[in-house]
């Protein structure tokens, strides 16, 4: 049986097993160094992974599309902690941190400033910042430890304004950060009922990420989809079989107009860059007849004034 693997088909045992003229990678590596046996082989196999990843990125195939379950992480607020003003660490009696509260939010309870929480041991913690609430010197303070905030799977390339439609506590609503900062200044705790994404910069490449409003104050199970990035060809197996709903006129004539530039056959070059055009449209076409009709939301700076109308 063929399998799915980060954008490509690999083909099993059984030949029965690939759709009928599927095209796989040493089929299209073959073709091509024959058309062009002077040609290095590893700048084919480059020009065969560039021109696959730009179709592949050119829109959000729904062929791209990848269930997953984002799980929330239950909030923690056992015992009492005692800070300081102008300092950042935390003390805890009653309770035990662990080393997994480690990069979590970390709030008094009462006031509105979040804090990130960093593990030292059982007992004791530090934020990222001294401690700037209203209560100066808080021994005995209530606290909560959570998590609003959760990185992406490693291949999401993006999220529609529908990934999180299918919660079972009803659809999460997409806002702009800024947006959520104005609606939810002080990040209220419950179940999640609205998502933001970003992308993280802390780390290497940045991933994206997704803060979830209210607070989740439990373990949730929250199912998603999200678009996958493209798998690279590369080194991938002779038998590995390309995406069968790709035209294989957009990544063939692709890579034979770099391959004709690179030969300095610059009008044979165009002619192959205008058939893979031609063949991308097609697929953008055919993608276009699947997707549902999606509704545009204005920013409140163009719709608040309606508001001012009902009064009247």
């Amino acid at each position: 049986m063929a399998t799915w693997n980060g954008g490509v088909w690999n083909a099993g045992a059984s030949a029965g097993s690939a759709a009928p003229n599927a095209l796989t990678y040493g089929q299209l590596k073959f073709r091509l160094t024959k058309q062009f046996p002077g040609v290095d082989l590893d700048l084919i196999e480059g020009w065969i992974d560039d021109r696959y990843a730009e179709i592949l990125g050119e829109l959000p195939w729904s062929r791209q599309n990848v269930q997953s379950v984002l799980q929330t992480v239950a909030p923690y607020s056992t015992g009492t902690v005692t800070l300081a003003a102008g300092s950042n660490t935390v003390s805890l009696t009653g309770g035990a941190f662990t080393a997994s509260m480690t990069g979590m939010a970390f709030r008094v309870t009462g006031e509105n400033d979040i804090y990130s929480f960093t593990f030292v041991d059982a007992t004791d913690g530090l934020l990222d910042r001294p401690y700037e609430g209203s209560l100066g010197f808080a021994p005995g303070a209530a606290f909560t430890i959570f998590q609003h905030i959760y990185v992406m799977p490693a291949d999401c390339r993006m999220l529609e304004d529908a990934a999180f439609a299918n919660f079972s506590y009803g659809p999460l609503l997409r806002m702009a950060r800024s947006q959520l900062n104005r609606s939810q200044p002080t990040r209220p705790m419950g179940t999640p009922a609205i998502w933001s994404s970003y992308m993280d910069d802390g780390s290497t490449p940045p991933r994206l990420q997704v803060e979830l409003c209210p607070i989740p104050d439990k373990v949730y199970g929250i199912p998603f989809t999200y678009v996958s990035e493209a798998g690279a060809l590369t080194g991938s197996a002779t038998s590995t079989i390309l995406q069968v709903w790709l035209q294989p006129s957009a990544l063939i004539e692709g890579v034979v107009a770099r391959v004709k530039a690179h030969l300095k056959d610059f009008t044979g070059a165009q002619l192959a860059g205008v058939m893979a055009k031609q063949a991308l449209i097609t697929m953008r076409a055919a993608e276009a007849q699947g997707m549902p009709p999606a509704a545009m939301q204005l920013d409140s700076y163009y719709t608040r004034h309606r508001m001012k109308r009902c009064r009247y």
